[in-house]
């Protein structure tokens, strides 16, 4: 029999709650970072979520009095994520954008290693909702949302360059490609929103203010980095064309310069490093397949060798791979595009463009005709570039610019000019390649 009271065995009770406590507390303490020492912060439990990418303690911004929260704290946290998803889609419809991106948000927080929660709520800000924009700033700030939903997707998985591959994608071809891509590249580096970025920049998107080219060549080069690093492989396209993305970033950052009408040395250099980046690291880089182990970079003389050897089956997987990057043209381009003749056609026909967009007919028609001489012989001496539809359209867009002025000028064609026989393999296309001359001529007027 107990000779404890009845209140000594409730407080004996208590006493033994209290001390039950304890290693709860120290074991389950929160994650909040990292201490201005450097030393963790945090439980035992909450490092090991850190160390092993197990983070999913947050119930995110999800409001308290809501269905969905009701359903987390039942543990019905899926059930609860493809509530939020309705809520987002009908916010969307509404134009409901504020509550739109705080919902995404709880979305994230409740599914944070669902890559295609990331994937498809950060693309729907940068370009659906971005879209939905009349202003070309406004356009502008939803797709910084969206990049830097992207860049919070990576933090949370850390272990998969797949996120970072699509963050570069979106610096690459939204900011890069997208019909405001004039503006967006000048806000890239000067963003419109002076108020809260004085210095131009934002330090969430470009901190180092560099080309939207340049910062996604980083991205791509993290997301290769991770994957060696984790082994973790990406499931977004094959290996030897998702390895190429960086020398990519770098041969797009030349294009764009062209596209502005810069020619002169970082344009040349631009094209020169793509060139031995392409050739000589990423060409050499080996991939699996099943003939063996392959690189990119084979010349006809290594071909022959590898023929005389009987790797027939390797040497076809090595084709296979070049089709799937567009090894060949790729390599002649960069090559070609540092020449001198390459260099001055490409200035003349862009000049020449602009001058024609803006009236100036006798300087316009000077340049298109110098230009079209030029680019004329990097055509005859390299005609394996006419296989590719971007040579076509430059060749196109320059002589309807040309014959447009011939008709202001009331001049007849002639009967022999340069890039004739383009023209006359391309004349059932000339609509399509009139609409790229109507759309490149409102940029220039810009």
């Amino acid at each position: 029999m107990s000779k404890l009271t009845g209140l000594q065995r409730k407080l004996v009770y208590l006493v033994g709650i209290l001390v039950l406590f304890i290693p709860i507390i120290v074991l389950g303490r929160p994650d909040e970072g990292r201490t201005a020492t450097g030393g963790d912060q945090g439980g035992t439990l909450a490092r090991m979520r850190r160390e092993y990418d197990l983070k999913e303690s947050s119930l995110g911004k999800v409001d308290p009095a809501s269905a969905s929260m009701n359903l987390v704290l039942l543990g019905m946290r899926g059930i609860a994520a493809n509530i939020l998803w309705q809520q987002a889609i009908d916010l969307q419809k509404t134009k409901n954008w504020a509550e739109l991106r705080a919902v995404t948000e709880s979305i994230t927080q409740l599914q944070p290693h669902f890559l295609k929660v990331w994937d498809m709520q950060a693309w729907n800000l940068a370009y659906n909702v971005s879209a939905e924009w009349d202003l070309v700033r406004d356009r502008y700030f939803w797709v910084k949302e969206g990049l830097k939903f992207y860049q919070q997707g990576v933090l949370q998985n850390q272990k998969y360059g797949e996120m970072q591959w699509r963050t570069g994608n979106t610096y690459s071809q939204k900011i890069g490609r997208a019909d405001e891509w004039k503006q967006f590249r000048q806000y890239f580096v000067k963003d419109p929103n002076t108020e809260a970025f004085p210095s131009g920049l934002d330090p969430e998107i470009n901190p180092e203010g560099k080309d939207n080219y340049q910062v996604a060549e980083k991205w791509f080069r993290d997301a290769n980095r991770t994957i060696d690093d984790t082994g973790i492989e990406q499931h977004v396209m094959g290996r030897p064309l998702f390895r190429s993305y960086p020398v990519r970033a770098m041969i797009e950052f030349a294009q764009a310069k062209q596209r502005e009408g810069v020619f002169g040395d970082i344009t040349k250099q631009a094209w020169e490093t793509a060139a031995i980046e392409w050739s000589q690291k990423y060409g050499k880089e080996e991939f699996d397949s099943p003939g063996g182990m392959v690189h990119l970079e084979v010349t006809e003389k290594d071909a022959k060798e590898m023929q005389d050897r009987g790797e027939d089956d390797k040497l076809n997987w090595v084709y296979r791979y070049q089709d799937m990057c567009n090894y060949r043209y790729w390599r002649l381009r960069c090559f070609v595009e540092r020449e001198q003749n390459t260099v001055d056609a490409r200035r003349d026909l862009y000049n020449g463009e602009v001058a024609a967009a803006k009236g100036d007919f006798v300087e316009a028609r000077k340049l298109l005709e110098s230009g079209m001489e030029k680019y004329d012989t990097m055509i005859r001496k390299y005609p394996e570039l006419l296989e590719q539809m971007e040579t076509v359209e430059d060749a196109m867009v320059a002589m309807i610019a040309w014959r447009s002025v011939l008709q202001i000028e009331s001049a007849p064609v002639p009967d022999d000019y340069p890039l004739k026989s383009v023209w006359e393999q391309n004349a059932g296309s000339v609509g399509v390649f009139n609409t790229e001359y109507i759309r490149r001529k409102g940029l220039y007027n810009k």
